[in-house]
């Protein structure tokens, strides 16, 4: 009787591995996810929250305090500022996890935080501008009106004292002629001399200037003059000498500013009206405070403020508007074409810093809630552009660029040329772009040639000697480790399942089917490939024969199996891929070229995927065909060896 050989398979222990690797990929794509996960705040984020909070706190301190000192309202501020400081203390409260996170409340609070901050800005600085106008305008006018009434109260004293003594005069001279009134009374016919002796009063109004003759009353005649006795006219200040006038002698009228020439004003308090033209030169500008109140609806225009020094210890209240200041000596490098001084704040309130040195420009500027920083190369390359970066800080985003200009920008108004740039957003994080824009970690302060480093791709390389790279909560814990030396001589190890789609890696040496599909090897054209092992075990065929496991249970047609499994055409072969020319090989063949089939193979033993897709033959049926067949033979034979023994019998007698 033919035997059977025994089919032994055996499953090595890759599988517990794979289960491993499996665990350790689920804990590191878990991690990638967070990362990636808007609702989600990573460790990193938090601190880098953590510093912009620090930071918006200090200028928040800064600009209530400058704020309140000019009366201006931080209300919004303050209730922006506590909304979100309230909101990111409660994110930073563990810096050590990843925390939940409503980003759009988050921008929201910080959006209405720099609005406020920009606002209240605004205001200082309109009410500095408008404070240092009105102050200067105010010492204008104090200046010029001082000099004027100085001026003034030396010349009237002078005519109030020649006044004085000619009015004494002609008191006299008028009591000596009221005794000779009366004659005079009387009448005298026109043409004639009169000569008054006697003390005679004379009427008002008859002596006019007709009766008087030119040059008549002398210096001697003329005892007191009242002020109120001066009208217009024209007094020689040349011939006047003047020894005092107090201030309380000097009342309403106008003095022609045109007409004085003071040399020094001092201690002056009164209101001096209003200056309206002129220029007001000097070197010096002494004092100590100009405070108060406000200096309003007075402008200078098309005229100078001329001097060296302005000197004081405190400009209170005041608006410089328009224009421009300048601070420091303007630069004297041949660089320096645009003609910029060290700082300049021009009308619409930005700042600008700027520096030459042999043979690079920089430049800064602050224009309301942005800061630009510019550095400028004035020595080409040798490609003939000019290196040149740039860096911003506006609007929650921090952007740095470098790159170049066609041409020497001395004047920093043309555009960089960017070769790469980084740019850091409190909405979108870090971005970067360009060959050489990475993120690097160098290890501890003390290593050299350790660490990764972060590529514009995303890729992760080593940095000199280091070794691997791991993702987990300790290097005693670790769910994934990435060798990432050059050498190649460090594994990659997964401490957890491992899956990729439906297939997983087990920790228990296991390859699993998440959604009980079949497992196939292929090649990238999805065709069946060979697997080759040394043993293979399997429980699939003994746990299927259970009675349990089974329906429709019936006895076989050993004879039609045994027909079928006779029908197979067998056929040696080589495989395509074979590298040996010698047929080795030996099996049914399944016709998958022919209209009329060549080799026959019944459709019982073909095996099919879950599809229904022919990918060959099944050999369990094949076998237990063979096995039907060698029922078969072996049922025949022992009935041939019945009629040999039969037959033995009758020739033995």
């Amino acid at each position: 009787m033919a035997t059977l050989g025994t089919v032994s398979v055996s499953i090595t222990d890759a599988s517990t591995t794979a289960e491993t690797a499996q665990a350790t990929a689920d804990t590191a794509s878990t991690g990638v996810t967070n990362l990636n996960t808007s609702s989600i705040m990573s460790v990193i984020e938090k601190q880098q929250l953590e510093y912009s909070l620090t930071v918006a706190t200090i200028q928040y301190t800064a600009i209530v305090t400058t704020a309140k000192s000019s009366s201006i309202s931080t209300t919004a501020l303050t209730t922006a500022y506590n909304a979100m400081n309230t909101y990111e203390s409660s994110l930073l409260a563990d810096l050590t996890t990843a925390s939940t996170v409503d980003r759009d409340n988050l921008t929201t609070l910080q959006s209405t935080y720099n609005t406020a901050y920009s606002n209240v800005q605004t205001l200082i600085n309109d009410s500095f501008s408008t404070s240092i106008s009105e102050a200067a305008a105010s010492a204008a006018t104090a200046s010029t009106a001082a000099s004027t009434a100085s001026a003034a109260a030396t010349s009237a004293g002078v005519v109030g004292s020649n006044a004085s003594s000619t009015a004494s005069v002609a008191s006299a001279a008028a009591s000596q002629a009221s005794a000779d009134y009366t004659t005079l009374s009387t009448g005298v016919s026109d043409g004639s001399l009169i000569h008054i002796t006697t003390k005679t009063a004379i009427d008002e109004a008859v002596i006019g200037t007709a009766e008087l003759a030119d040059a008549a009353i002398t210096n001697a005649k003329i005892g007191s003059v009242s002020a109120s006795k001066l009208t217009a006219g024209t007094i020689d200040f040349s011939t006047i000498t003047g020894t005092n006038i107090n201030a309380t002698n000097i009342t309403t009228g106008t003095l022609d500013v045109a007409r004085l020439n003071v040399g020094s004003l001092s201690a002056l308090s009164a209101d001096l009206g209003t200056v309206t033209s002129g220029t007001i030169k000097g070197n010096t500008i002494t004092g100590g405070t100009i405070s108060g109140a406000t200096v309003s609806g007075n402008t200078i225009t098309g005229g100078t403020i001329s001097g060296t020094t302005i000197t004081g210890t405190v400009i209170n209240g005041g608006t410089i508007n328009s224009g421009v200041i300048n601070s420091g000596t303007k630069s004297t490098s041949s660089y320096n074409t645009g003609g910029y001084y060290p700082l300049t704040i021009n009308a619409s309130g930005v700042y600008t810093s700027t520096m030459f040195d042999s043979s690079v420009g920089l430049q800064a500027a602050i224009d309301q809630a942005s800061l630009t920083t510019s550095v400028r190369y004035f020595t080409a390359s040798s490609d003939g552009t000019y290196y040149a970066n740039q860096t911003s800080l506006s609007n929650g985003q921090l952007t740095l660029t470098d790159g170049y200009t066609a041409a020497s920008d001395n004047t920093f108004s043309s555009g960089v040329t960017a070769t790469g740039s980084v740019s850091l957003s409190s909405v979108y994080g870090i971005n970067l772009y360009g060959n050489t824009q990475t993120i690097t970690f160098n290890g501890l302060i003390t290593d050299t040639n350790k660490g990764i480093t972060f590529t514009t791709y995303g890729n992760i390389k080593s940095n000199g000697d280091q070794g691997t790279w791991y993702v987990g909560y300790s290097n005693d814990s670790q769910t994934a480790n990435f060798g990432i030396d050059s050498a190649g001589s460090n594994p990659i190890t997964f401490s957890r399942e491992l899956w990729v789609s439906n297939m997983g890696l087990g920790l228990a040496h296991q390859i699993r089917s998440k959604d009980g599909g079949g497992i196939y090897f292929t090649d990238d054209s999805s065709a069946r490939v060979d697997t080759y092992h040394k043993n293979i075990y399997y429980s699939g065929s003994s746990s299927k024969s259970l009675l349990s496991e089974k329906t429709n249970v019936e006895a076989a047609d050993i004879n039609y199996w045994s027909n079928l499994a006779m029908s197979i055409d067998l056929a040696t072969y080589n495989y395509d891929t074979d590298d040996y020319t010698d047929p080795l090989r030996l099996s049914g063949i399944i016709d998958d070229v022919n209209a009329t089939k060549e080799w026959t193979l019944p459709e019982a033993f073909y095996a099919r995927d879950e599809d229904g897709n022919i990918v060959g033959i099944d050999n369990g049926v094949l076998l237990n065909a063979v096995l039907a067949l060698s029922q078969e033979q072996a049922r025949q034979i022992d009935a041939l060896n019945t009629n040999v023994l039969a037959m033995e019998a009758k020739i033995n007698g």
